[in-house]
């Protein structure tokens, strides 16, 4: 077992509530490793678009 440090830039779907983010990052976390300390360090909507938002996560995750 080692630990992994991570940066992930995430599109955020509109379909997804503020409710739903961290369910939402879990998932795309879980995909790495095993997330054991991660926060939301940004977040950014486009100029050009309303509709596009995104995420940025940083992250430790236990890989086996």
């Amino acid at each position: 077992m080692r630990l992994k440090s991570l940066e992930l830039n995430l599109e955020w779907p509109l379909e997804i509530p503020i409710q739903g983010l961290r369910s939402f990052a879990l998932d795309a976390l879980k995909t790495h490793g095993d997330p054991l300390r991660w926060a939301v360090v940004s977040i950014n909507s486009s100029e050009i678009s309303p509709f596009s938002r995104s995420l940025k996560i940083e992250a430790i995750v236990i890989v086996s």
